[in-house]
């Protein structure tokens, strides 16, 4: 038996310039299917760090990089740039139907939590649209920005205190204040830009979550990206370019707990909850 619920985004979609997508899920145990992963690219090692900052920052233990989830979630990100669509579902190609699918493809076994946060858009410059540096492409992706200045006159428009470094972001935030970047990012740029995965409350709850122990981000930059591109709720009307995708998971030792019943539509894309009985074990 599957429960589903799901946000559905907005009408005004195809006008947007970056997509984030959100997405968790409980299931049960994985079916082994064999992959070797490549090696983690720059960008994607640096999301990876970002991560961790930020767990550390809200007293979370580190993930883990696995390198079968490196295998799902590059390959996902290729598969959505090569076939044209963007979804956490394949709507094109071949690499899965879900992200439950292409972990299982991959051959990551032993989990029973999973979660899977994508993006596009994030990591180049527009306009033309040029490929980021690798810290500057994940710090986009993680805060919806690459300028730190940015952030500080947002988070501190009336204080004199500041973020020094960018090992300082994030100290002092709520989740309250991410969510209110958001939404400032979005409404101040005509929906052009976002707060990263950071500022989008589903995704910040895969990133932070308990039920996670392992981590595996997929990257991919596409310099010829044709139109338009296939989504969940319609056709995206310009090219993306940059590919993301995080795939995480978590086991019987990591310790459960309530997730939410309801879920915001903070501006990018569809959230999502899907809880499968776990009493069906491996399939």
């Amino acid at each position: 038996m599957e429960h589903c619920i799901y946000g559905l985004c907005d009408s005004r979609k195809s006008s947007w310039r970056i997509f984030c997508i959100g997405l968790s899920l409980i299931t049960g145990l994985a079916t082994p299917i064999g992959s070797i992963a490549a090696v983690w690219s720059p960008r994607e090692a640096a999301v990876f760090d970002l991560v961790n900052q930020q767990r550390s920052i809200n007293n979370l233990p580190h993930l883990i990089q696995n390198e079968q989830l490196h295998a799902s979630a590059l390959g996902h990100s290729q598969s959505m740039a090569d076939n044209n669509f963007f979804s956490h579902t394949t709507l094109a190609g071949s690499n899965g139907t879900t992200f439950v699918d292409r972990i299982r493809e991959a051959g990551h076994i032993g989990w029973t939590y999973g979660g899977e946060n994508i993006a596009g858009g994030h990591g180049r410059t527009s306009p033309p649209a040029v490929e980021m540096q690798p810290l500057d492409a994940a710090r986009s992706v993680m805060y919806g920005t690459a300028e730190l200045d940015e952030l500080n006159a947002f988070f501190f428009a009336n204080s004199q205190e500041s973020w020094i470094s960018w090992d300082d972001v994030g100290m002092g935030v709520s989740g309250d204040g991410w969510n209110a970047w958001h939404n400032f990012m979005r409404q101040t740029t005509n929906n052009q830009r976002d707060g990263g995965w950071m500022g989008s409350h589903g995704h910040r709850e895969n990133i932070l979550s308990v039920l996670f122990d392992e981590i595996g981000v997929g990257y991919f930059w596409e310099p010829d990206d044709t139109i338009p591109i296939l989504g969940d709720h319609g056709e995206i009307s310009f090219p993306l370019h940059a590919y993301w995708t995080q795939d995480f998971t978590g086991d019987d030792l990591v310790a459960p707990v309530p997730l939410p019943g309801a879920f915001w539509l903070l501006g990018c894309g569809v959230i999502g909850l899907l809880l499968l009985d776990r009493r069906r074990g491996a399939e």
